[in-house]
């Protein structure tokens, strides 16, 4: 018996987006993760492997001291923004990859198998339209941080200020209180709604401030149902995260003691990253990014049904199809 094709467009609750997650992965794995990898892997590959080995090589404490602040901070940023921009080009081909998979997907018969070349319909406008809005979303959140930091510091300047050290440590811990809970409130929205923004970006090719404004607007009345699943979501993909780092914690460990016993000069340590540390850390960092496909999957299911219950487009596409 031939099992049946997962379509977005549907009405889900938690244990159906999550049924969906799943059976969709088990549905298309090859190609799935085979275009993930082949088009966004070599990028993120790289990434991994230049943050592993900038880990313990050129950004020791060695480095510092031998060619001073200036060389050192210089070697830093350099290095950060070269893997940073490896990062963000990975991530804007798996975005673009995984959400074409699902676009595609929903086109295909029953029967009809997701194939590589359907992964790669439409890449380079789909890419240009992901990348510019990712680059504006980062500036908007960059903005968020800033705006919420001055807000936090006004606050803590105003009520602090007159209270001695005492009274600055209990409001340190009030406002460190608050930006938990405001953390636990809203991030998981503030995860699920970039993620649904940049999806609707692809497939309906809006610019970003359009495609957040849908979101937000199937989302009214749905806050605490998406909250739940969001927040579930990212439970999961943690616990698999974790599960597929913990290789990294225990060579990071052994490297971490080895070093330990053996100095060199001057009683520095060796900054030199072991080869299979590196490895580890990359090939750990792929699988990281291959477990996201599911809290991806996980969000967009829980969009689409939030979607597909306002419009109610897979009823008006059979009632099309009787006519």
């Amino acid at each position: 018996m031939t099992e049946q094709k997962i379509y977005y467009k549907r009405v889900r609750d938690l244990s159906g987006i999550f049924s969906a997650t799943f059976g969709f992965i088990k549905q298309n794995f090859k190609t799935l993760y085979g275009s993930l990898l082949f088009f966004a892997g070599p990028f993120l590959l790289i990434a991994a492997t230049l943050s592993a080995y900038l880990f313990g090589s050129n950004l020791g404490m060695n480095k510092l001291l031998r060619g001073g602040l200036t060389s050192f901070y210089g070697d830093l940023i350099g290095s950060y923004i070269i893997s940073m921009g490896l990062v963000l080009i990975g991530l804007t081909i798996y975005n673009v990859i995984l959400n074409r998979n699902l676009i595609e997907n929903e086109k295909l018969q029953s029967g009809e198998p997701l194939t590589l070349a359907h992964s790669k319909t439409n890449f380079w406008p789909d890419f240009g339209r992901v990348l510019a809005n990712s680059v504006l979303l980062i500036l908007v959140l960059i903005l968020f941080v800033v705006v919420i930091a001055l807000v936090f510091g006004g606050i803590f300047a105003l009520l602090g200020g007159d209270r001695g050290a005492s009274g600055a440590i209990i409001l340190t811990v009030i406002v460190v209180i608050l930006l938990f809970f405001a953390l636990l409130i809203f991030g998981p929205i503030l995860m699920f709604v970039p993620m649904a923004a940049l999806f609707v970006c692809q497939r309906d090719s809006l610019s970003l401030f359009p495609a957040m404004g849908k979101v937000l607007r199937y989302m009214k009345n749905n806050f605490w149902m998406t909250w739940v699943i969001s927040f579930v979501g990212f439970l999961a993909y943690s616990v698999l995260g974790f599960i597929v780092q913990i290789p990294v914690f225990i060579i990071s460990m052994i490297t971490a003691f080895s070093r330990i016993k053996s100095t060199v000069g001057y009683g520095l340590q060796d900054d030199s990253t072991p080869l299979l540390l590196v490895i580890i850390m990359a090939v750990c960092s792929l699988l990281s990014y291959g477990v996201l496909v599911v809290y991806h999957l996980i969000n967009i299911y829980q969009y689409t049904s939030l979607e597909e219950k306002k419009e109610g487009s897979s009823i008006i596409d059979k009632i099309n199809q009787i006519q």
